[in-house]
């Protein structure tokens, strides 16, 4: 059974299996924060995050990354979804608002990522050649690979039609395991439960692969949800963050 997260910092909540500085954001923003945030562009941050990477999102599977020393400004390739680096206290944050938040980190070879998967993007494939950009540009393996999987839109309330149904049936050979059917054009996505599947067909063990079940649109106490709301009134950040050669594990 995966477990139910409570609330680990004024950030959010933490994941077990991401052993170095993250979060996964809710309502609550830490005073200073979200101004330090800019579209597509390296800022600076508060002192616990020296610099900030944030991209325009455009669902896509677009893999952005940062393998040198970080300054600020506007970041070349600043479009795409997911974002991985071996810059240490470079916070890598992605935004959501019903979309899946997923980070990863490969500990041995000190790579994070951060990633932000709609139906599109999970559809499309992000989370795997996220992981796959790890393996190919910094020499992951993904027996040492975590993942964790953050709280989202859940199969109670995401119900899709035909636009998210034929692109999942023609990709996703096991579509039946996360799509409940509902008539003969629409059906309720476990968006969740597909990136844990891709996580683990990627080669990640199980039991580095955490999942929190969260629906942001149940829980309007905790999360804004574009869904719920017919509007986008905010967004919630995830971010993951090597730490300095003192932070070491």
């Amino acid at each position: 059974m995966v477990p139910v997260h409570p609330v680990m910092s004024k950030n959010g909540f933490t994941s077990a299996v991401i052993p170095i500085p993250h979060f996964f954001g809710t309502r609550q923003v830490p005073e200073g924060f979200q101004t330090s945030i800019q579209l597509g562009e390296v800022t600076t941050g508060p002192p616990s995050f020296p610099f900030i990477a944030n991209l325009k999102q455009i669902h896509s599977t677009r893999v952005v990354i940062f393998d040198s020393p970080v300054k600020t400004g506007v970041i070349p390739e600043g479009e795409g979804d997911a974002l991985v680096t071996n810059q240490p206290q470079l916070l890598l944050v992605v935004r959501t608002a019903d979309c899946v938040p997923v980070l990863l980190i490969d500990h041995n070879t000190r790579v994070v990522g951060a990633i932000h998967a709609g139906w599109r993007g999970a559809v499309g494939g992000i989370v795997p050649k996220t992981i796959q950009a790890c393996v190919e540009h910094f020499g992951s393996d993904v027996a040492h690979m975590h993942v964790a999987i953050g709280p989202s839109i859940g199969p109670c309330c995401y119900e899709v039609d035909a636009q998210v149904i034929e692109p999942l049936k023609i990709g996703y050979p096991d579509w039946l395991g996360v799509l409940q059917e509902t008539t003969a054009e629409k059906g309720m996505l476990d968006l969740k439960k597909l990136i844990w599947h891709q996580s683990l067909a990627s080669g990640i063990p199980e039991q580095q692969v955490d999942r929190m079940e969260h629906c942001t649109y149940c829980r309007d106490d905790l999360f804004f949800s574009y869904r719920r709301e017919g509007q986008v009134n905010g967004t919630m950040m995830t971010g993951v963050m090597l730490p300095g050669d003192k932070g070491r594990n």
